[in-house]
């Protein structure tokens, strides 16, 4: 049965002290989940929120955050859900675009400092971010059945009052605002019908009910990290599982938690079962009774990693294909019979694909259905243009369909990057390197990588002087961590064609062939200590993008900006290429600082 607001908020209240979220923050029951949402109800009337305005959410504190989306959801108002990196001038324009009544932000006092230009009649909370500090050691490995009491920094405890709980399917569930430019921020339109419709597919084909405790730590300013996670736990009376965030490092506690939290449903992107792949030390991770569901999102996942997984781990394993304009997912390959097979991006269930009627039998993978949003948000001409005149959504994804009704995934029309299970539009990172003082032109492109699926790329061509630490310290100040290009090239000229366009093939291989210069392997054996400290912190800078003279051997995450396990990574792999060596997959979990990587290659090499 389909769901909508009204029993997702009867389920929350049915829920009492049965536990809501489990988290090394805080654990909360549905009754405090109760508690929250009244409270911010509360907060919507003080600021005289009508049904159908925005409010802004902007925080750390993550059942804030989940709190006020449902509270928000559930009364008829527009949650807009941010990443807490979202640099100001992309902040600035999306509250410019979707004029809130409401921000939800971090910090003791408002905003008026970290904006300009606010609504006057803007009203401002506070969340108490200090609330939810970094877990200490320990905390992790508490076991369910805790909760806490409502998170310091949600509005004082009011008189409660029921939620509105609209029943229009066509009222405005939630904004979400993917890649784009700063100028023309992309707010995607899901409506409740939408939202309920992909929530009801997922329920049946995953078994989500009461007992569910779905563990997912995605991030929560995704779709996939809030309706994969929270918002389909509430609608299920289920427990939501976070972990505190995936790091290389952390990586065999964060597992852990699967089955110390007793989880049933696993899901993540491809990029982290890649690491789990190649640096997990044990095979047991997802060996418990309760365990049922083992799932990848957001990305396709490459079939014979899907195929090492299933025959490491003993449990089949399921791949979503979807885009934000989905809700969530629309075709899904794994072991339920209305599922695709291994290596396909599936089938669709509960919806319709075709391939572009005009192109044969390869062409462009196009969408229909109860799930598939209604268009962009004050974007008319957008949303015309992705639409086909008989009322199919164009994916902008090249794919084949299979004599069984799967499909396959050929290639790509939209000029984007699936990095990590992270969508980026080229034109936001050429957006923002146009703004560096030197630079005269940029052009971004994907770069096929084994472990994110692709990186960002960005070739530049500068006036005056600009070193590419500038460049790279520019992205990082203006970009989300997630967007800024792992790889940065200074040229004299962009390739174009006789119409002037950016010949993108052309710049992919030049950048190829730049990465691919200086592969000579070092022998450790034959350096002295001094040298293979210098080599280490020289590797480091190129990695991290960070000037070597600001780097020692005690240098770690907390000290450098952009360590972050995606990034450590790439160290990993790079020192393995550099020195001729493999690290361990146990050894990996220990390299904290540069220092724990100096030594293992060290030790490696003697």
């Amino acid at each position: 049965m389909q769901g909508n607001c009204a029993s997702m908020w009867q389920a929350i209240c049915d829920g009492g002290r049965r536990p809501f979220l489990l988290s090394p923050y805080g654990d909360h029951n549905y009754a405090a989940l109760r508690d929250a949402i009244g409270r911010w109800l509360a907060l919507f009337d003080g600021a005289g929120m009508a049904a159908g305005e925005r409010v802004v959410i902007r925080t750390t504190n993550e059942f804030a955050a989940i709190s006020s989306f449902m509270a928000a959801l559930l009364d008829g108002k527009v949650p807009v859900n941010l990443a807490t990196d979202t640099p100001q001038p992309r902040l600035e324009a999306i509250i410019a675009a979707v004029e809130p009544k409401c921000l939800i932000h971090d910090g003791e006092q408002p905003a008026t400092g970290l904006l300009t230009g606010l609504p006057p009649a803007l009203f401002q909370f506070s969340t108490h971010a200090a609330a939810q500090s970094a877990p200490k050691p320990g905390v992790l490995a508490r076991l369910a059945g805790r909760a806490s009491p409502a998170s310091p920094g949600l509005p004082p405890s009011p008189a409660m009052r029921e939620p509105a709980l609209p029943e229009d399917t066509a009222s405005l569930a939630y904004l979400l605002f993917t890649s784009g430019t700063t100028a023309e921020p992309s707010g995607v339109q899901i409506t409740s019908g939408n939202l309920f419709a992909n929530l009801a597919t997922l329920t049946r084909l995953f078994a989500y009910d009461r007992h569910s405790r779905i563990f997912n730590d995605m991030i929560l300013a995704h779709a996939d990290g809030m309706i994969q996670g929270p918002v389909l736990a509430a609608l299920n009376g289920s427990t939501i599982i976070r972990a505190g965030g995936f790091s290389l490092v952390g990586m065999e506690q964060w597992l852990a938690q699967v089955r110390a939290r007793r989880a049933t449903h696993f899901i993540t992107v491809p990029t982290i079962w890649a690491m789990v792949d190649a640096y997990g030390a044990h095979d047991d991770y997802f060996d418990a009774p309760e365990l049922a569901s083992l799932q990848s999102v957001a990305a396709k996942l490459p079939e014979d990693l899907w195929a090492r997984l299933e025959q490491r781990f003993g449990h089949p394993l399921a791949n979503h294909y979807g885009l934000t304009e989905t809700v969530a997912s629309a075709l899904y390959a794994g072991p339920h019979d209305e599922m695709g097979p291994r290596g396909t991006i599936g089938k669709p269930v509960d919806c319709e694909a075709r391939i572009d009627p005009a192109s044969g039998s390869e062409g462009e993978l196009q969408l229909r259905g109860d799930n598939i949003f209604p268009g962009y948000w004050r974007n008319d001409a957008r949303t015309s243009a992705s639409f086909t005149a008989d009322g199919w959504l164009k994916t902008g994804d090249l794919a084949r369909r299979n004599d069984d009704g799967s499909y396959a995934m050929t290639g790509r029309l939209k000029n984007i990057i699936m990095s990590g299970g992270f969508l980026i539009r080229p034109e936001e990172i050429d957006e923002v390197m146009l703004k560096h003082a030197a630079v005269r032109e940029c052009v971004s492109v994907a770069l096929d990588d084994a472990t994110f699926g692709e990186i960002a790329a960005s070739m530049v061509v500068v006036e005056g002087d600009a070193s590419i630490d500038d460049l790279f310290d520019h992205a990082r100040r203006h970009l989300e961590a997630q967007k800024v290009p792992r790889r940065i090239s200074i040229a004299s000229s962009i390739a174009r064609g006789i119409s002037g366009k950016p010949q993108l093939a052309t710049i992919r291989q030049q950048l190829l062939a730049e990465a691919g210069q200086d592969q000579t392997a070092s022998d450790p054996q034959q350096a002295t200590r001094q040298d293979l400290e210098e080599a280490v912190i020289a590797m480091a800078s190129d990695v991290f993008r960070q000037p070597a003279q600001g780097l020692t051997l005690r240098s770690g995450p907390d000290q450098v900006a952009g360590w972050d396990s995606f990034s450590q990574l790439s160290l990993i792999l790079e020192a393995e290429k550099h020195f001729a060596i493999t690290i361990p997959a146990a050894r990996i979990a220990g390299i904290a600082t540069l220092g724990d990587l100096h030594r293992a290659i060290a030790e490696l090499a003697g």
